[in-house]
């Protein structure tokens, strides 16, 4: 059944203000500061969860356990990610990032969850090949080193939202949604605010960082869970694929690095592989 154009006009939105947060977070953030930014988008939640009738504070005591899990995966998530935007190839970092469904599959082919099959065998290849193709254009000079940390650290930064995901379907429930995202990214910026201690940014930084959370990341997940009330899974990942197609954009404008053909070529290719495990697994609701 075709999906309705408005939530894939959210979900393109969503992609945007997504994408747009990570070219700007490979300029400002560091692992350290990564807290500001779920700070801030956990304000811009919370707030919104308050004048839609929910209750955050009884939703959290109600559940402390699994929003400090929550919480805990993605202050590494964080933290993995915006080390991977700093030193990594923007396009992609952000693809491998997006990457999570193929390391899902992929765990379920070692546990026996899954038997193997030529799109899952493909997938694994395009990953492979996008990995070598942009560390291979680097191997003469001196960041090589960097933009294979970059890829690992991408992936590592994928392997935690693989298991937010995980958590999700085996312990969230269907309401208070953007309760919880507010919870687990108030949970993450909590944990993660120690480490500004090691790297206190500029009250100017420290502010843009809020801002891109408040402003880009916070309402990228209001906007996620709205149109998740219509679409798939299928339909709302291959569209999300859209995220690293406007951080390449958005960075080459924020940054000073051009966006290169063996970059983006690199970019596509992870972008296909995730693509062609959206289309290939069974069609499934995404957990809200």
């Amino acid at each position: 059944m075709t999906a309705p154009l408005a939530p894939l006009a959210l979900m393109a939105a969503v992609t945007c203000l997504w994408g747009t947060s990570s070219a700007l977070l490979a300029v400002l953030a560091a692992p350290t500061t990564a807290g500001l930014v779920a700070l801030g988008g956990a304000v811009t939640l919370l707030v919104l969860a308050r004048l839609c009738g929910e209750r955050p504070w009884a939703a959290f005591r109600a559940r402390p356990g699994l929003y400090l899990k929550l919480g805990g995966l993605e202050t590494a998530n964080l933290a993995l990610y915006v080390a991977a935007l700093r030193i990594g190839p923007l396009p992609v970092v952000v693809a491998l990032h997006l990457a999570a469904p193929v390391l899902i599959i992929t765990a379920a082919l070692v546990r026996g969850r899954r038997a193997p099959s030529v799109p899952v065998l493909l997938e694994l290849m395009l990953v492979a090949a996008a990995i070598w193709l942009v560390t291979g254009r680097h191997a003469a000079g001196r960041d090589a080193g960097a933009a294979i940390a970059g890829c690992l650290l991408a992936l590592g930064s994928a392997a935690c939202v693989a298991a937010l995901v995980s958590l999700i379907v085996r312990a969230a429930g269907p309401n208070h949604t953007i309760t919880s995202a507010g919870l687990q990214l108030l949970v993450a910026g909590a944990a993660s605010s120690p480490l500004l201690a090691f790297d206190p940014p500029r009250p100017t930084v420290a502010a843009e960082l809020a801002a891109v959370g408040a402003l880009l990341l916070g309402p990228g997940f209001a906007l996620y869970w709205q149109a998740l009330r219509w679409l798939d899974a299928a339909t709302a990942s291959i569209v999300g694929l859209n995220e690293a197609v406007v951080a390449a954009l958005v960075g080459t404008v924020c940054t000073e690095t051009r966006l290169t053909a063996a970059t983006a070529a690199a970019g596509v290719l992870i972008l296909l592989a995730v693509g062609l495990e959206q289309r290939s697994a069974p069609r499934r609701r995404v957990p809200p």
